[in-house]
């Protein structure tokens, strides 16, 4: 991984990150897309310790009719929630929506100290709360915590609505260096979440690791991952950041996948800017999975693959590839 060198100690700010997601399927059919998609960069750690996010709303007299229309029915007259980490907005970040299924005994501790707070505090337990999440699953991962800021690659709430196929949190040390990258893995069909971790060092970090959480209907489960991770600091504090996802299997190369972000900083004016472009980004997002599995079950003819099942068990292992044919 590569990072421009900053102030040390420097707090990295909220953050909005812009950027493409994409596929490119190489077996057994060929198959590849690439879209616009935006996560949100929320400096846990530091919200942790009172960096508030921005609350921002949009007056009646906004000219984007969709929001109007999608805002308008049982809301505030004086003003409409975009964003909102303390209420129900059309994107909404909620604590509680991350780093879910965790051994509940290693909260206890902690959990007895919030429920001892007053109950207007819930927000602010919420938040203490995932960053104790984080910590803990970053030891069980890595064997080691960041020491520094917690940036989490995060998709919040869309209209009550919480979907993310993927959240990455990217770890940094004490001289804000980036040192660990946890991916919060979900498969969409099964709804199960797993978690990656790793610890991050030098230039242009790759690493491989077999698969051991069955994703997609039409990948086996006998795979190899090989990471690619790449991370920018800019100018004005923000990241650039990109992930590559090589999967591989006994045929070969079978699918690359990954995401390139630039982030901005997290301001009224970039999230009104952001959700102009997509207010409805989480339920695209859904609607284009289902469309290309159904493109590649349906129409490209990609055997299904049952959940955990073998390469060698399925039919994908009998299907022709495009090397076959031609």
């Amino acid at each position: 991984m590569s990072i421009e060198t900053g102030t040390p100690n420097k707090l990295l700010p909220h953050q909005l990150f812009n950027g493409t997601t994409w596929h490119s399927r190489l077996l057994p059919s060929v198959h590849k897309f690439a879209y616009p998609y935006r996560y949100w960069g929320i400096n846990i750690s530091a919200l942790a310790k009172g960096l508030e996010l921005p609350e921002v709303s949009i007056g009646m007299s906004s000219k984007n009719k969709l929001l109007k229309k999608l805002l308008s029915k049982g809301r505030l007259v004086k003003g409409l929630p975009l964003f909102s980490a303390k209420k129900k907005a059309l994107q909404q970040f909620c604590p509680d929506d991350y780093l879910q299924g965790l051994p509940v005994q290693e909260l206890n501790s902690l959990s007895n100290y919030l429920m001892s707070d007053k109950q207007d505090n819930c927000h602010s337990n919420s938040v203490q709360a995932l960053n104790h999440r984080l910590n803990q699953a970053f030891t069980e991962q890595t064997s080691s915590a960041p020491t520094g800021d917690i940036i989490g690659m995060l998709v919040c709430r869309n209209a009550g609505i919480y979907f993310s196929p993927v959240n990455f949190y990217l770890g940094f040390d004490e001289r804000q260096m980036p040192s660990h990258l946890l991916a919060e893995v979900s498969n969409t069909p099964w709804d199960n979440r797993h978690y990656y971790g790793f610890t991050l060092n030098g230039a242009n970090t790759e690493f491989c690791h077999n698969k051991d959480f069955h994703v997609s209907p039409f990948n086996p489960i006998d795979q190899l991952y090989r990471w690619q991770v790449k991370v920018k600091k800019q100018p004005d504090n923000c990241l650039q950041v990109r992930i590559a996802i090589d999967i591989s299997d006994a045929r070969g190369e079978v699918l690359k996948t990954g995401i390139k972000m630039a982030g901005v900083p997290m301001t009224a004016t970039t999230i009104r800017n952001s959700l102009r472009k997509n207010p409805l980004m989480n339920m695209t997002s859904v609607t284009r999975i289902y469309w290309h599995a159904f493109k590649l079950y349906a129409i490209k003819k990609v055997p299904y693959i049952y959940y955990d099942e073998k390469l060698v068990d399925s039919q994908q292992n009998k299907a022709p590839t495009p090397k076959d044919i031609l």
